[in-house]
């Protein structure tokens, strides 16, 4: 596959990420519209490329399926929003990928809320947006 095809591949979930971050961080909310414009640009995308697989690309949106069972378990203490953020990634970066960015987000989240607990900035009870962790951790995948 050319560079120019990866670009678009690895760059569309960095604007999707950026996008949502920021809403996230600022209002609490992720932009639904995103959702359905890049899910349909990863299918399309794969469809027409074949880049991965159809099972890893449904795996990687079964990373997102699991938040969101988690959020209606959890009556929201994880975001739906985050579950289904997850679920459009995962059809761009397959279920391998969407996993370990989403494991690297959990382990940046929890280094920065301890930080937060330790300089008494926050308390248990505080909700921090998770997308901004998720688009650090995509970033330092590329990166690596």
């Amino acid at each position: 596959m050319e560079w120019g095809w990866n670009c678009l591949i690895y760059g569309l979930p960095v604007v999707l990420l950026v996008c949502n971050a920021w809403q996230d961080w600022k209002k609490r909310e992720i932009l639904p519209i995103s959702l359905w414009i890049f899910l349909v640009a990863g299918v399309a995308l794969n469809g027409a490329l074949g880049y991965q697989t159809w099972n890893s690309a449904v795996g990687g949106a079964l990373v997102g399926g699991v938040m969101l069972v988690l959020s209606w378990v959890t009556r929201g203490g994880i975001g739906w929003g985050d579950g289904l953020l997850l679920c459009v990634t995962g059809v761009y970066l397959g279920l391998m990928d969407n996993l370990g960015m989403l494991l690297w987000a959990l382990l940046l989240c929890a280094v920065f809320s301890v930080g937060l607990l330790l300089t008494r900035r926050a308390d248990w009870k505080k909700e921090i947006p998770f997308i901004p962790f998720l688009l650090a951790a995509y970033l330092g995948e590329l990166l690596l």
